[in-house]
């Protein structure tokens, strides 16, 4: 039902097959950072998501893309990775480490704003953060430290809340197109936010993903961003 929702708002979708004892190679957009014609693959905090790196690292590379890499020394996963007015916002504390951003200034002149996580919860910034367009994004405040909140203050024209309950739905991993949003089924108070902002919403079930801590965007990797 995703892939079909999104391939009716216009979305090309390549699909990259499941391979045995990867139960979390769902989660593609963990799987590294896109970076025009290349890409910066993940280096997993966790050694039992090792593997899915071998099957990734053939599947861009036949499709085009230059590979990239951190020295193992430096855990990086893309879920921690949101683009935002030409920075990158990372996540750090759980899975991707807190050197991980000078690395990405010094070696790929990334401009990057690290973002302290909190809570075990929300171990991704994508499970607590979603950016709407170049000026908004919602968050949800207990997931982050009191001066990775400031810092968002700081850089965001619009920083809007998620309350408890959306967040532990899953809102903030959802999939933004333009005026649309993917987003994960049964959140009313988040559609009338997003309404609010003329977004027009389509709602799909993804809970069973939910259950192993994933959500819409993290079964994403986009692979080339939209013109604005």
């Amino acid at each position: 039902k995703l892939i079909a929702k999104i391939r009716q708002l216009g979305i090309n979708v390549d699909i990259i097959d499941q391979k045995p004892n990867t139960p979390d190679m769902v989660f593609t957009t963990d799987q590294g950072i896109i970076m025009k014609d290349s890409v910066l693959l993940a280096n997993f905090h966790y050694s039992e998501r090792q593997q899915e790196r071998v099957y990734y690292r053939k599947w861009f590379r036949n499709h085009g893309f230059r590979l990239r890499s951190l020295s193992d020394t430096f855990s990086l996963e893309g879920g921690d990775a949101l683009f935002f007015r030409g920075q990158l916002l990372v996540g750090t504390g759980f899975r991707t480490s807190p050197e991980t951003c000078s690395e990405l200034n010094k070696r790929f002149d990334i401009d990057t704003i690290g973002l302290e996580l909190i809570d075990s919860r929300y171990y991704h910034l994508d499970t607590c953060l979603l950016v709407i367009d170049d000026k908004t994004i919602f968050y949800y405040p207990p997931a982050f430290s009191k001066s990775s909140i400031a810092r968002l203050k700081d850089s965001t024209p619009v920083l809007l809340e998620l309350s408890h309950e959306e967040a532990a739905g899953y809102a903030a991993n959802s999939f933004i197109s333009g005026k649309n949003a993917v987003i994960q089924s049964g959140l009313p108070s988040f559609i009338h936010k997003l309404h609010k902002l003329d977004i027009l919403v389509h709602e799909v079930d993804v809970s069973e993903f939910n259950k192993a801590g994933g959500g819409i965007h993290c079964l994403i990797n986009i692979l080339e961003m939209e013109s604005k």
